[in-house]
């Protein structure tokens, strides 16, 4: 049996790092502190405030990195970000703007381990490496170095090349056939020269200053130009935690409101359910009243045709009436009745009121195909008021053939049509001569208000005259209550 061992190759971090992020003053990998003198924290490329160092051009504003070793790898690479803000001139020396060195020596001239600075009188940014008078290696950009910018710099070395990268891209590269050297006990300094014959200052932002002991590779040097703001999850952390928080407080609100709502429309139901009940007590003894107002009428009847000793025609009407009174009493007892009982009636109150007359009253009602009378329920006694109204009202002192037609039809499904049309005296001349409407008729509008209030329906009610007084007709949604 043979055993592999597979090691996956993890990219090795810097050896210091300091960000300055939040105002870190310290390497935060090693955790000393560096000595910042004069500097303030200023944004950074991502505008993140605080999380740069600024520097103001002149002795006494600078940051003493340290001296440790980790600073001053023999083979490394130098990551930083800078933004030069203006030229200085002020100082003594070679007009540079540094903006990181150490040395390698005491001696004042060609001292600089690794030096990065600005050159005000070419618009330039230059690294250094140089080991003594006779070996120097300067990579000076070509381009112009754009002021007020944030721009990535890499300095990278080792005991053969010396490497420029400005902005992700390779700037030069250059044989640097001599050993970087470090003076043990000088510092790592930015923004400052910290040397009496060349003192020189900076002015800008200084950002992410990182420290490789190891040359890095191009795609690396991109990898930290194009490097998202670290500062991105936190912000989106926040983010989240606000949106959670807000989303809590939105639920809370929610469940509030809903319980808020839940008991308005609690007691908005037995508002309703006793409002209801109110309106359904009053359907009852509208319907009610209705029923001794046709009793009455149907006597009186009777009671002429006793007067005027017409017994057999009494006789006759009282057998008919007292069958109408008991299939009345029988749908009496339930709040709606089948359109084919509805019928019914209608022909017995007909056939009972045609002998009032000399001549007997001509009806016909007329049912839609699409209709099947013994399924669909309406409410009780809607339609016989009508039909009285046209007999006592229109037909009663009409010359000639009395006619009613009565017809129904379905209308949007939920609703019965009922058109009751006559051939009378027409309403005007009865509401001239009686001066009122007629009692029945109000029933039935206040049973219209009420059933449309009750079971949020659309019935109506409408009466209009034909030309000339040649009659009425009544046209009447009643809803089909049993969909």
């Amino acid at each position: 049996m043979f055993c592999f061992t597979v090691k996956t190759q993890t990219i090795k971090g810097p050896a210091a790092k300091f960000s300055f992020n939040d105002k870190k003053d310290y390497d935060e990998v090693s955790g000393k502190k560096a000595k910042l003198v004069g500097v303030n924290f200023t944004y950074d490329r991502f505008e993140n405030k605080n999380n740069a160092a600024y520097f103001h051009g002149n002795a006494s504003s600078y940051i003493n990195l340290g001296n440790y070793k980790a600073l001053k790898p023999k083979v490394g690479s130098i990551s930083l970000w800078v933004k030069v803000d203006g030229e200085i001139w002020s100082g003594t020396g070679r007009e540079m703007n540094p903006i990181i060195i150490t040395k390698n020596s005491l001696s004042s001239n060609f001292n600089e381990a690794y030096y990065i600075a600005y050159f005000p009188d070419m618009n330039k940014i230059a690294a250094f490496s140089t080991q003594d008078s006779l070996n120097q290696v300067v990579i000076l950009d070509v381009e112009n170095f754009e002021l007020v910018k944030w721009h990535h710099l890499v300095m990278t070395y080792d005991d053969h090349d010396l490497s420029f990268y400005i902005d992700g891209k390779l700037g030069n590269r250059l044989p640097k056939p001599f050993e970087t050297k470090f003076l043990e006990t000088d510092s790592v300094m930015l923004g400052v020269t910290a040397s009496k014959k060349n003192n020189r200052f900076l002015q800008g932002a200084i950002d992410d200053v990182e420290f490789y002991d190891r040359v890095l590779t191009d795609t690396e040097v991109e990898a930290l130009y194009t490097a998202p703001d670290p500062n991105r999850t936190k912000i989106i952390l926040k983010w989240a935690l606000i949106v959670l928080i807000a989303l809590f407080v939105i639920v809370g609100i929610y469940f509030f409101m809903r319980h808020r709502l839940n008991q308005a429309m609690k007691k908005e139901k037995e508002k309703l359910r006793l409002t209801n009940t109110v309106l359904e007590t009053e359907l009852r003894i509208n319907r009610a009243l209705m029923n001794p107002h046709f009793v009455f009428n149907s006597l009186n009847t009777l009671h002429n045709f006793i007067l005027t000793s017409e017994n057999d025609h009494a006789s006759d009407y009282l057998i008919k009436f007292s069958q109408l009174i008991r299939k009345l009493l029988e749908s009496n007892m339930q709040d709606f009745i089948t359109l084919e009982v509805e019928i019914e009636i209608l022909e017995q109150y007909l056939e009972i009121e045609s002998f009032r007359f000399e001549e007997n009253i001509q009806y016909r009602i007329v049912v839609d195909e699409n209709l099947v009378p013994s399924t669909i329920q309406i409410p009780v006694m809607m339609l016989q008021p009508f039909v009285e109204n046209a007999i006592w009202h229109g037909l009663l002192n009409k010359q000639g053939d009395k006619i009613i037609h009565i017809s129904f039809s379905i209308y949007e499904t939920a609703y019965i049509k009922c058109v009751i049309e006559d051939n009378g005296t027409g309403r005007k001349e009865h509401v001239a001569k009686a001066g009122k409407k007629s009692l029945a008729t109000n029933f039935v509008l206040q049973r219209i208000n009420l059933l449309n209030q009750i079971h949020n329906l659309n019935c109506s009610l409408l009466i209009e005259d034909k030309p000339n007084s040649q009659g009425t007709i009544v046209t009447i949604l009643l809803p089909i209550l049993n969909k």
